[in-house]
């Protein structure tokens, strides 16, 4: 009896302790596996803290690396409601002295302070300065959080060309938005240990929170050239009220653009009044007839294909001729017999439209398109317009003597000085570019963008043939005697082309007025187009309106880049100087 009874005693220790056994196994089981993330987790927020790195968006520069878009630091304001002061009297002061202290509306905020969030922004990217005074007020509630935003130290210069970014700085416009994904920074999130007061038991990789930076981006644009540009042109604007202008400058030898410049344009730091139509760059986008000014690229052809030669004659008609039943006028002159170099010097409609005649429609398109006509640029901006250029068969009976003097035909500005920066570089076109490199602020690798080729528009001759007879627009008998700049010796084209409105280009008073040349004529620094769109004060004439701002231009980029002169005082004797 007695060794039943230890029997089952034993039976039911043992069982009870198989029954302990297993549920503690099940259990540290539990902990130890099932629940083991969790629990980890849990303990791992005891003692590690999560940081974020924010970096710092790529800074713009210009080609001798000053700045032109850049971060500065401010603060964010935020309120946490369950933290101000509950009395309705003490809230009031406090939003009336936030309103008056930020210029921010004082019934937005008073809307924001009654949300039933647990915190709201008072405002954000605040100056430090401005937070500073705010935070010296000690107001129970309000957060200080540290920001960044993009700020252009030279407010509205090269505006257009740079564009903007968003509050959240992504690139929206310009070349912002087009390197947006170089520009851009990267937020870089690490695990940092603790002890338990929250104190780091770890050092922060100071490269790792450059690394997160956005590339930095230089253009080939000068600072200097671009506020001559600008300042010049709106002094023409405010002379002459023009709708709207252009003024784009390039090294033709390597297709680097130095300035580009539009009024009206906008300041990027100040948006609150900017109207979209502001934002776009109407030096790529807006078409216009160019005028007399399309009458040295048609003539250079016709120097090339060898149909004619400077000293060809032509009969100028006394100023009306009648081609195709409709007349065509010489603008009021009444010429006689020019050779080809005094068309160009004249801006003879009628001698122009002969020389196209001896060409022909197909060696007459195939100069258009040599030249770049009908295609865009390729300048490395948005909305590029490639200009309006029919095919040969669509032309009508009167396209080959309109088109070589400008009418019938669109261009934009940018295909304009690609056309003239081939006839001053012999010939070569260069694809016009605005970005001369990208560097990663931290290895200070480079990746550059050479000087590119585009095609060969005109064989040498031709080009200094055409350039001898440009030189003579801006001399003594010449349509441009404003845009000479003393000391040097400058070849260029007037042009003044009436608007096309409702299919008739006369009736309207509406007009283009531009000039575009080259200087030093033999060996140019630049090229350089100025167009006012629609002039009034009753003058609109290229070489009244937009000469005199080439000259002035011209004249203070020379002595800035430190060009010699090329013409002996007077102007007596031509002493070219090769650089």
């Amino acid at each position: 009896m007695n060794h039943t009874v230890y029997v089952v005693r034993i039976l039911t220790s043992y069982v009870g302790m198989c029954t302990v056994a297993f549920f503690l196994t099940r259990h540290l089981y539990s902990i130890q596996i099932t629940k083991h993330p969790e629990l980890y987790a849990k303990a791992a927020s005891k003692y590690t803290a999560r940081k974020t790195w924010s970096g710092t968006r790529g800074s713009i520069f210009d080609r001798r690396g000053n700045l032109l878009a850049g971060n500065i630091e401010c603060k964010n304001i935020l309120a946490d409601l369950h933290l101000l002061p509950r009395d309705p009297k003490i809230r009031e002061e406090i939003i009336a002295y936030l309103s008056e202290t930020l210029s921010v509306d004082r019934d937005i905020l008073a809307f924001r302070m009654r949300s039933h969030a647990r915190e709201v922004v008072v405002r954000n990217y605040v100056d430090i300065d401005v937070a500073a005074i705010v935070a010296a007020r000690r107001i129970a509630g309000l957060r200080f959080v540290d920001d960044q935003r993009r700020y252009y130290p030279k407010d509205a210069l090269l505006a257009n060309v740079l564009g903007f970014t968003t509050s959240r700085n992504r690139g929206v416009y310009g070349l912002e938005a087009i390197w947006d994904k170089d520009l851009a920074s990267k937020d870089l999130e690490q695990i940092i240990e603790r002890d338990r007061r929250g104190r780091s038991l770890g050092k922060v990789d100071p490269v790792k929170t450059r690394a997160i930076s956005g590339k930095s981006l230089y253009l080939t644009i000068e600072e200097p050239i671009q506020h001559y540009v600008e300042v010049e042109l709106r002094a023409m604007c405010e002379e002459f009220k023009p709708k709207r202008a252009y003024a784009i400058m390039a090294d033709p030898r390597t297709g680097a653009v130095m300035a580009m410049a539009q009024y009206p344009t906008f300041n990027p730091n100040d948006r609150r009044a900017i109207e979209p139509e502001m934002w776009r760059v109407h030096g790529i986008s807006d078409v216009y007839d160019p005028g007399s000014t399309m009458k040295c690229v048609a003539i250079a052809g016709a120097l090339d294909y060898g149909v004619v030669s400077p000293d060809t004659v032509f009969d100028c008609e006394d100023g009306m001729w009648m081609y195709g039943r409709r007349s065509l006028r010489d603008s009021g002159h009444k010429f006689g017999l020019l050779t080809v170099s005094e068309i160009v010097q004249k801006s003879s409609n009628i001698g122009t439209a002969k020389v196209a005649l001896q060409l022909g429609k197909p060696r007459l398109f195939q100069v258009f398109r040599r030249f770049g006509f009908g295609e865009t640029t390729g300048i490395g901006l948005r909305h590029e317009s490639p200009g309006i250029f029919r095919k040969v068969r669509d032309w009508d009976g009167l396209s080959i003597t309109r088109f070589p003097i400008g009418q019938g035909i669109s261009v934009t500005p940018v295909q304009m000085v690609q056309a003239y920066g081939a006839l001053a570089n012999r010939g070569k076109m260069m694809k016009l570019r605005l970005v001369e490199r990208l560097v990663d602020p931290v290895t200070g690798d480079a990746i550059t963008f050479p000087p590119e080729l585009k095609r060969v528009a005109v064989r040498p001759p031709a080009a200094q043939a055409i350039v001898e007879a440009m030189c003579r627009v801006t001399a003594e008998g010449g349509t441009a005697l404003k845009a000479a700049v003393e000391g040097y010796q400058v070849a260029g084209k007037t042009g003044t082309a009436q608007k096309l409105i409702n299919g008739s280009y006369t009736g309207h008073g509406k007009y283009v007025a531009s000039f575009i040349g080259f200087v030093p004529a033999h060996d140019p620094a630049f090229v350089l187009l100025v167009v006012a769109d629609e002039p009034s004060n009753g003058r609109y004439y290229g070489g009244t309106v937009a000469a005199p701002t080439f000259s002035r231009i011209a004249d203070q980029v020379l002595h800035y880049l430190s060009v010699p002169p090329t013409v002996a005082s007077g102007g007596e004797a031509d002493v070219i100087v090769r650089r």
